[in-house]
């Protein structure tokens, strides 16, 4: 008589030590997640503001119009580059939403773009740069790009426009303004 052989059992264990590994070290990632979160909540440090920023989001474009005192807000000739900025922009620290703004009336016929540089010449990289805002859109509140050290520093800004029609670069207006990093 001829002896058939047994197959091995296919039946393997769903825990196989990669499966542990695996889960071991999902747990450890998941843990220090969670420890960083936390320790950037109660940490006042330059490495918990970091991990904060991590965690806000950026400021949003939005529809609509804010309700400011000036007149000549409807009176924008066709052609004219015409906004409101807010020339004091002041952050709680480094990597905090500050007080960002910039409205593209409806009477402007171009998207803006906002940039903020520092008037020192310490660099040529802005320390923040918008989205492009449409006609009849603002943004308020926003934070920086860049980290930039607590105090108040002079700074200059330019304003792009962008035409509607194709994206092309139509013209630039610049200032100055101020901006105060608290702490």
């Amino acid at each position: 008589m001829a002896k058939t052989k047994t197959k091995p059992s296919k039946r393997r264990s769903f825990f196989t030590p990669k499966k542990w590994i695996c889960f071991a070290a999902s747990l450890l990632l998941f843990s220090t997640v969670v420890s960083l979160i936390v320790t950037a909540h109660v940490s006042d440090s330059r490495a918990g503001q970091f991990l904060r920023s991590m965690f806000t989001g950026r400021g949003e474009v939005v529809s609509g119009a804010l309700e400011l005192d000036d007149a000549d807000a409807v009176n924008i000739p066709k052609g004219e580059i015409g906004y409101f900025i807010n020339k004091n922009v002041i952050f709680p620290d480094g990597y905090s939403i500050g007080d960002v703004l910039l409205q593209n009336p409806e009477q402007c016929g171009y998207t803006l773009r906002l940039r903020i540089y520092l008037a020192d010449g310490s660099s040529d990289k802005p320390i923040y740069t918008s989205p492009r805002v449409h006609p009849g859109q603002y943004i308020s509140g926003d934070k920086l790009s860049r980290y930039v050290h607590a105090g108040s520093y002079e700074c200059t800004f330019t304003v792009t426009a962008y035409s509607l029609e194709d994206g092309s670069e139509q013209g630039r207006r610049s200032g100055f303004m101020t901006v105060t990093v608290v702490c």
